[in-house]
């Protein structure tokens, strides 16, 4: 019977190296995720300021209209 040598595990240096790679990914992914965000919060605020704004016309325009106003 032949006796065989099997390595199971990761040594410690293979689990540093695969931390250290996945923090240098988050590094760089965090400013850009982040970025990305703040770009659609700004584009989600734009919406809702035209539709704040097309809501106050149409209530305006009816306004005057039931009051008798007529443009």
């Amino acid at each position: 019977m032949i006796k065989k040598d099997i390595k199971n595990g990761f040594t410690l240096i293979e689990l540093l190296a695969v931390i250290v790679i996945l923090a240098i990914i988050a590094v760089i992914a965090t400013p850009i995720i982040t970025g990305i965000i703040e770009d659609a919060k700004k584009s989600a605020f734009e919406r809702s300021v035209e539709g704040i704004v097309e809501a106050t016309k149409f209530d305006i325009s009816e306004k005057l209209t039931e009051n008798g106003y007529t443009y």
